[in-house]
């Protein structure tokens, strides 16, 4: 992790967390320059991988929702109490979540927990993360939905479509669906820092902030 700033991508789960680091900074095709799998209980390690990062981007949320839109009676029953870059992926991009963040402790699940307390010693470390949802980065990539993730026919797929954007390293084909999802957030990441990749949100006072960021037109197949 020397020299150039990197771009980091989180993938995390209740029990473990995937990093990818890509650099350099400036580079249009960066290399992947590290790939860990971490311990959800070790995010101390992944603190310390980001360290010096330019752009850090996640697949969890920063917080519960403060349910900006619980009176809307235009948005399904889904997704009043969301957060508005939950709503705005699915109204502008046409990416619904299959979650919505609660505004309620008690019902946020053990992933959405491990995020909560990532974000939080991230900013801690001097980042302000980007929320990331990897089933977007890969519709936005693909130009379509791409075949499930836990299939082969997935995973090559989205291998495919990283190899366009990312010095993919030797035996990539080995890696888990999660760690793939990690390279995503990489490179969307690594997009902010170029000023490709687009932060999707609400803009009225009234919300709450929020956004989901996804990449930028893919480069030619």
């Amino acid at each position: 992790m020397q020299g150039a700033p990197v771009s980091v991508g989180i993938d995390l789960g209740a029990s473990t967390i995937h990093v990818v680091a890509l650099g350099p900074a400036g580079d249009p095709t960066p290399a992947v320059v590290a790939a860990r799998t971490f311990d959800a209980a070790d995010l101390a390690g992944v603190v310390e991988l980001a360290r010096g990062a330019s752009d850090v981007a996640i697949d969890a949320p920063a917080q519960l929702s403060t349910a900006p839109h619980r009176g809307d009676e235009s948005i399904s029953t889904k997704f009043r109490t969301a957060r508005c870059g939950e709503i705005a992926l699915g109204e502008q991009a046409g990416i619904w979540v299959p979650w919505v963040t609660p505004d309620d402790a008690t019902k946020v699940a053990g992933w959405m927990q491990v995020g909560f307390d990532l974000w939080a010693v991230l900013r801690g470390d001097g980042h302000e993360p980007l929320e990331v949802y990897p089933a977007g980065v890969f519709r936005v990539l693909a130009g379509k939905v791409p075949p499930r993730k836990t299939t082969r026919a997935g995973v090559q797929a989205r291998i495919q479509l990283l190899s366009r954007e990312v010095q993919l390293p030797p035996m990539v084909e080995m890696w888990s669906h999660d760690g793939i999802d990690a390279l995503g957030a990489a490179l969307t990441a690594h997009q902010k820092g170029l000023g490709v990749a687009r932060g999707i949100r609400h803009d009225a006072s009234s919300c709450d902030g929020s956004a989901v960021w996804l990449p930028g037109t893919p480069s030619p197949g």
